[in-house]
């Protein structure tokens, strides 16, 4: 009964313990958030002369973290590489790998996978996005 005794002390905890409660969404027992954001799609992935790397994605969503605060990590074959930044809604999310932040080639010659993930601001990570290919050239 959702007017009962019963429930109104629950909403009441649950909401002095700062957790939100709306109807159909389960509240966190613990008040930690525990669900990771969705996978970023990449929308552009290039490989260029000198082992440079760009990578362009949507952005992610999460149940608690704003967008503009979840965070991104590009994966080179797997392996966590660096950082993406989040350029604004109609931007996406960016990331440049070359020159002196990065010392020698990023992608060695030849064929390569890339993905990217999204973690919001308690730790959660998102599932990999699709892994797509791209080729490191030489100088």
């Amino acid at each position: 009964m959702l007017g009962s005794p019963l429930v109104r002390i629950a909403a009441a905890v649950a909401t002095a313990a700062g957790l939100v409660v709306a109807a159909g969404t389960p509240a966190l027992a613990s008040g930690r958030d525990t669900t990771p954001p969705t996978a970023p799609v990449l929308i552009y992935y290039q490989g260029y002369y000198c082992g440079v790397l760009i990578v362009g994605m949507d952005r992610s969503t999460d149940n608690v973290t704003p967008q503009s605060q979840l965070k991104y990590e590009v994966f080179i074959d797997g392996k966590p590489f660096g950082p993406a930044i989040d350029q604004g809604s109609e931007s996406g999310v960016w990331a440049w790998f070359q020159g002196p932040s990065v010392p020698g080639p990023v992608l060695s010659p030849g064929q390569h996978t890339v993905t990217a993930k999204a973690q919001d601001a308690a730790g959660n990570w998102s599932a990999p996005s699709k892994a797509q290919p791209v080729t490191g050239y030489r100088c």
